[in-house]
């Protein structure tokens, strides 16, 4: 299929859309998707006239509300992760129909790469695999992350303390406070910038040994201050909470 929408794609769009929108059938596909990025369906439609057996595939995917990639503990093999943002005005069609073409691309371009270097490849290209493949319509500003703890690196002042008084309360919001702000350092740690309550208490209160961060750049991380500050909206939060 191309990337418009012609009359036949607008054809089947309708008609699975149809079928979706049943509660129960909705529900089930929802399901059979737990736990999975993606689930790949075929439909026998029958034979057409030359006796050919004729099969619709259908592909269900799921797309998490942002980008979210887990770094792992550093292990003997040092796993690494390669984050690059690509941007092409010129392109219209389908998210999620780019991505997956894009994304058999840059692997059959890797290992083809792997072959053409054979031993001389210290990048093993062919090596790679591809964790999250996902096109938006808009800039992308941050990354998301999460990380372990013993990753990061606290400032030298001292972490401050949540009231006793206000900190079951605010415990109950701890999977809605925004995630902390770190920059990456030359080492490969990551540098606490901002959200020196949020980590306090989701590591020393609640026992959390991943947490989400933003990285941000290291230039704009600097610049520190304004609405980057969480630490003095989490103040503001304190003082409200009973």
């Amino acid at each position: 299929m191309s990337y418009g929408y012609d009359e036949f794609e607008s054809k089947v769009g309708q008609f699975i859309y149809t079928m979706v929108m049943y509660e129960r059938l909705r529900d089930y596909l929802i399901e059979k998707l737990r736990g999975k990025d993606r689930v790949s369906l075929r439909i026998g439609l029958g034979t057409d006239k030359s006796g050919n057996h004729v099969f619709m595939d259908i592909l269900l995917t799921s797309v998490r509300p942002q980008m979210l990639v887990k770094v792992g503990e550093p292990r003997t093999s040092r796993g690494k992760r390669l984050f690059m943002v690509l941007s092409n005005e010129e392109v219209s069609g389908d998210n999620r129909q780019i991505a997956m073409e894009m994304e058999k691309l840059v692997l059959e371009s890797l290992k083809w790469w792997h072959g053409y270097f054979g031993e001389r490849d210290k990048l093993r290209l062919g090596d790679w695999r591809s964790e999250v493949v996902e096109v938006v319509d808009g800039e992308v500003v941050e990354t998301v992350l999460e990380i372990p703890v013993n990753r990061i690196i606290m400032p030298r002042e001292e972490i401050p303390g949540i009231p006793e008084a206000k900190l079951s309360r605010l415990a109950e919001f701890a999977d809605l406070l925004p995630p902390i702000r770190v920059r990456m350092n030359e080492s490969g740690y990551y540098e606490l910038v901002s959200g020196a309550y949020i980590l306090n208490l989701l590591v020393n209160n609640l026992g959390r040994d991943r947490v989400r961060a933003v990285l941000v750049d290291t230039g704009r991380a600097r610049g520190g201050g304004g609405a980057d500050d969480l630490d003095s909206m989490v103040e503001k939060l304190i003082e409200l909470i009973s």
